[in-house]
């Protein structure tokens, strides 16, 4: 009994040796994996900020995920199944508020798929300055605030909120799963409904659509749901004349490479455009290809209730 308990310990450590040697290879292995992926991500961020063929990069490096295991395979052999890419604070510039020394701010998002680049190495994953991406598939959006809503439609202390729909409780908070609506979409802000006559705080609901590749909002109604607004009653008279000023179709906002909105939602108190770019030219020095230096903004009439 005795001999049988001292072969013990050595058997426990003939067994748990391999594994810890397993375990501190697969460590390794997986913490070099996410070193090569970091690396390729900074790489791609760099190539935004490298300027093509006269035309601006960003001023600054987006965040980039690349997705898939193992980074090594994908590096090594320049082809990626997805890569995302956000450029935060893209400037927007319009006539009134939003000026060339004081413009608005949006993100820009895209996700590529099937990707492809050449001369790519474990070293040298985008090849600064001399990038050219083959992309299988993609999607572009831009997101606007309230912030760079309210100074786009010149109402300085704007909200936006997309409420749930009737018979359900919340907001359309991520406990509901319903953060997105393109109708029904609540505005809140203080508007004047006339010249020379005092501002009022007003609720309204707005529909938001694409037209022509420009961002419609119409209104459509004051809000007297149970969201947090304001109670202010519009008297008949000023109705239509406070709606208009919710109401307007802004052309020319930036997208990636040059997408065209084709459709229109919010996202929690957020606008957002969406579309699918149509580059045949995938160089990330041409991110802001198609960005105009003016955006405009047409007032559009808001129909009557």
């Amino acid at each position: 009994m005795v001999r049988t308990r001292r072969h013990r310990p050595r058997l426990r450590t003939a067994v748990w040796v391999p594994i810890v040697v397993v375990l501190l290879v697969a460590a390794g292995a997986l913490g070099t994996d996410t070193a090569i992926a970091i690396n390729a991500e900074r790489s791609l961020a760099r190539a935004f900020m490298h300027p093509t063929n006269g035309n601006r990069g960003l001023p600054f490096e987006p965040e980039v995920t690349i997705s898939g295991f193992p980074a090594f395979r994908s590096v090594a052999d320049g082809r990626y199944s997805s890569i995302g890419i956000t450029a935060r604070a893209v400037p927007v510039y319009a006539a009134g508020s939003c000026r060339v020394a004081d413009p608005c701010h949006a993100d820009l998002r895209t996700r590529l798929g099937d990707v492809r680049v050449d001369r790519a190495s474990i070293s040298d994953p985008f090849p600064q300055g001399a990038v050219f991406m083959e992309v299988g598939a993609a999607t572009a959006s831009t997101t606007l605030d309230s912030v760079a809503m309210g100074r786009l439609l010149e109402i300085d202390d704007l909200t936006v909120n997309t409420p749930a729909p009737e018979g359900k409780a919340g907001g359309g908070g991520p406990q509901d799963g319903l953060l997105s609506r393109t109708s029904g979409v609540l505005l809140t802000g203080s508007v004047s409904p006339g010249p020379q006559r005092p501002k009022q705080k007003v609720s309204v609901t707005v529909d938001l659509s694409v037209v022509d590749g420009a961002l419609r909002l119409t209104a459509t109604g004051f809000y007297d749901g149970p969201e947090e607004h304001s109670a202010t009653t519009v008297a008949e008279k000023d109705r239509r004349a406070v709606l208009d000023q919710f109401s307007a179709t802004i052309a020319n906002l930036p997208m990636a490479w040059g997408a065209t909105a084709t459709s229109a939602r919010s996202s929690g108190s957020d606008i957002m455009i969406e579309g699918t770019p149509h580059s045949q030219t995938w160089d990330p020095g041409l991110f802001l290809i198609a960005q105009k230096v003016q955006v405009a903004t047409m007032y559009t009439t808001a129909l009557p209730r």
